[in-house]
């Protein structure tokens, strides 16, 4: 369990370094849509499983801070879910540079990308990661959380959002 732990620990912490960089610079960016992408169809959409998990644990870890909890947004999630789909169609896991144009009406916007196991191990390692920690507990207001399973790995990514009513460019649903 140490090795899988210690092989994950690069990859989340350079990813949160990255992370953190991202939700620094996406304050700053306009919150206009960039082009339009088709969607594929998604009839009534819903958090999977794995999804849930992450979305306890990060309002679990808020409250044992003393931080106010995060609304679920299914319009983050459907775009975390997307970006998901995409990491594990490469086996590799890196930011979403478009994230500012896919969600529309935001005033800061932050993100997370991991691989890993299962939610529980994972989000061990988001929780020991100073930029996911500091993405996780920070001043927002909504969270989506997208999760692929590929090869018995799964491809995850937070998006935090401040601001009210988030939405995507997507035609979700």
């Amino acid at each position: 369990m140490r090795a899988a732990r210690s092989a994950l620990a690069p990859r989340v912490q350079m990813a949160a370094a990255v992370g953190v960089v991202l939700a620094l610079a996406l304050t700053a960016a306009p919150s206009t849509p960039g082009k339009l992408i088709d969607a594929e169809p998604v009839g009534t959409y819903r958090f999977s499983q794995r999804e849930l998990c992450f979305l306890k644990k990060i309002n679990d870890m808020r409250a044992h801070n003393g931080k106010r909890r995060l609304q679920r947004d299914k319009q983050l999630g459907y775009v975390a879910r997307r970006h998901s789909r995409a990491m594990a169609s490469k086996s590799t896991i890196f930011h979403d540079s478009d994230l500012g144009f896919t969600v529309t009406r935001w005033e800061r916007l932050g993100q997370n990308v991991g691989t890993g196991g299962d939610c529980e191990e994972l989000f061990k390692a988001f929780k020991h990661s100073s930029g996911h920690r500091a993405n996780i507990l920070g001043a927002w207001g909504f969270m989506g959380v997208g999760v692929e399973k590929r090869k018995g790995r799964i491809y995850v990514m937070h998006i935090f959002q401040s601001g009210r009513n988030p939405g995507n460019v997507y035609k979700y649903p």
